[in-house]
């Protein structure tokens, strides 16, 4: 029982309910479909059957002054096309505005009761404008003003008014049917949005857990190859390494010349197996074996500043309990550290670990001989500092270094926390 209200364009420029401005030499009118056109319509109708019958059914008289409310509802009608969707329904507008239809409609089936082929634009206006028991009270009214035409106005009320009554409650109970069919039709519409909400809800969710099945099944796969790489390091590179530092060892009946290159290769070689066991701990599984970032962090540290004779202290005050991506910082700290060993010529390094606003961010800087960046990259060497960026990009996070000639070095790296 709708009326269409719900789509009526606007005049070109306007970008009212038509859904945006219409370009072109067309453009001019605003799109009406065409069952907007029939409220005003009725009027016009009902005005020819009673010129068809006046002076027979109608007296002369009576039908022209019947024109009177006839043209009043038709220019209604008319306005109502261009004005009637700025009517905000179930206010006091759109009552006052159903209530004067009824009202000239009632006057004029008294004269014309003809005119009751245009009150049945009273149940549109009722399911379009009126809220709640208001659209119950204007279809009982249209059902009423519709019977004083039927029973062929006061002529046919004054002498049968039984048929009045009759023909009333057939009017009043077609508009309540009409109503309940509109109200159930309403709330299945209203049940299908629902479901498909839901289904699309469900759907998300389907999606994010697809997305996250497939990250942790990724994390797991790489998880899974560096612990292999790692074994395979562990068991071929670094014990290869070992073998060869026990048989240089052995050597000791040589001549100096010759005890001064083998004792070069046993440290390149324990250079070498002090490499092979760091890439073993950086590829190893992405976990902090049951202790927080700080005291890894710690450790590590601890450690590095005694094997290598270096001053290096861990400030992790402001560090935050938990860290997500723990072990993409320790990674770094671990390729930061070694290459200060490698390369830096550093007599103190510090690391700081602090938490702000939604990140976590490492520092580790040195006071070492420092290097240019783009130089470095243009001779095609910081292979490290290329695996700490990937490694920082690959959890959203972001990394930096500063560094100069004789300045020293800055690293730093910020993960999502």
């Amino acid at each position: 029982m709708s009326s269409g209200s719900d789509v009526v364009g606007a005049a070109d420029g306007d970008p009212g309910a038509g859904g945006g401005r219409r370009f072109g030499p067309r453009a001019s009118r605003a799109v009406v479909p065409p069952v907007r056109f029939v409220p005003p319509a009725l009027p016009v109708v009902s005005a020819l059957f009673g010129a068809a019958v006046s002076g027979v059914v109608i007296e002369p008289g009576a039908f022209a002054w019947s024109l009177v409310p006839t043209g009043v509802l038709f220019a209604a009608r008319l306005a109502e096309l261009r004005y009637g969707d700025r009517v905000a329904a179930g206010g006091g507008v759109a009552v006052a505005v159903v209530a004067a239809s009824l009202a000239v409609t009632l006057l004029g089936c008294v004269l014309n009761p003809f005119l009751c082929i245009a009150a049945f634009s009273g149940y549109l206006d009722a399911d379009r404008y009126l809220r709640g028991r208001q659209v119950v009270v204007a279809a009982v009214a249209t059902g009423l003003v519709t019977a004083v035409g039927q029973g062929g106005g006061i002529p046919g009320l004054s002498e049968l008014p039984w048929l009045y009554a009759a023909l009333a409650a057939v009017n009043v109970g077609i508009g309540m049917m009409m109503l309940h069919f509109a109200r159930e039709r309403e709330r299945q519409v209203a049940a299908r949005e629902r479901v498909a909400l839901e289904l699309a809800a469900v759907h998300e969710e389907n999606l994010a857990l697809h997305h996250r099945l497939l990250e942790q099944a990724r994390e797991t796969g790489v998880g899974e190859e560096r612990a292999r790489l790692s074994r395979e390091i562990h068991d071929t590179v670094a014990q290869g390494l070992i073998g060869v530092i026990s048989q240089l060892e052995a050597i000791r009946a040589v001549e100096p010349p010759a005890r001064e290159r083998i004792d070069r290769a046993e440290a390149a070689a324990r250079d070498c197996l002090v490499e092979a066991r760091r890439a073993v701990r950086a590829l190893a599984p992405r976990q902090l074996s049951g202790h927080t970032l700080v005291e890894a962090l710690g450790d590590l540290t601890r450690n590095w500043a005694r094997s290598h004779q270096i001053v290096a202290e861990l400030d992790a005050d402001e560090a935050p309990p938990f860290v997500r991506h723990g072990d993409v910082l320790l990674r770094v700290a671990q390729e930061s550290l070694a290459n200060v060993a490698r390369h830096g010529g550093a007599s103190t390094v510090r690391l700081v670990l602090g938490g702000t606003e939604g990140w976590v961010e490492l520092t580790v800087a040195d006071d070492g001989r420092g290097f240019d960046p783009a130089e470095a990259a243009a001779r095609g060497e910081g292979r490290g500092i290329g695996g700490m960026a990937d490694r920082v990009g690959g959890v959203g996070g972001r990394f930096g270094v500063q560094s100069r000639a004789g300045g020293g070095c800055r690293v730093v790296a910020a993960v999502p926390a």
